[in-house]
């Protein structure tokens, strides 16, 4: 009888220990997931900026070659 009393404690414990890592890495998993949403959020606005500082450079570049242009003619 005692050992039926030691595996059920045993059986018991091992099943809280797995619910307390799968709490765990579910923790890590929301977190990690927010994460990823700020990070896509910080991608799309530096693509904006990139894109908006290629329109710009283009645009100096344009301007720099028309310059050169009449300067030389």
């Amino acid at each position: 009888m005692p050992w039926v009393l030691v595996d059920v404690a045993l059986i018991v414990g091992s099943l809280l220990l797995l619910v307390l890592c799968a709490l765990a890495v579910w923790r890590k998993v929301r977190v990690a997931r927010s994460t990823a949403g700020e990070l896509k959020e910080r991608v799309s606005g530096l693509s904006a900026e990139t894109t908006a500082l290629s329109a710009r450079l283009d645009t100096a570049e344009v301007s720099a070659r028309l310059a050169e242009r009449s300067t030389a003619g």
